[in-house]
């Protein structure tokens, strides 16, 4: 079997374990739902990811991914759990350093601006 129709196949497979997992999440109450937000974005960034990028994957690691005897977006979302993410720390220093500069500018305007006397409200 060549590479495109296996880059095929395994673009098949990618949509229906989206579709299933997607089924799936949405037989679940809100709680759950919202409980599972993280591992929802991941898998539509995954799937994503892998479908711009199948073109370009060897045929080996094609072949490989659709021999797995499980998920591959579960496989590479469980993967990605045990990479440390630098997130929370980005966002401790960048708080850190905006509020080391909240105090130093005294009362900033927080996306308004004064003319003539009137502040204008900024759209989000």
């Amino acid at each position: 079997m060549g590479k495109e129709k296996l880059a095929e196949l395994l673009t098949g497979r990618l949509y229906i374990e989206l579709q299933m997992f997607k089924d799936g999440i949405l037989r679940q109450d809100k709680e759950a739902v919202y409980g599972a937000s993280y591992q929802i974005e991941l898998y539509v960034n995954l799937y994503e990811i892998l479908r711009t990028h199948i073109g370009s994957l060897r045929e080996e690691t094609v072949r490989r991914l659709l021999k797995l005897n499980c998920g591959i977006l579960d496989f590479l979302y469980q993967e990605w759990l045990t990479v440390e993410d630098s997130f929370f720390c980005e966002l401790r220093d960048f708080i850190c350093g905006g509020l080391e500069i909240l105090s130093a500018a005294g009362n900033p305007s927080c996306g308004k601006e004064e003319e003539n006397g009137t502040e204008l409200d900024q759209a989000a």
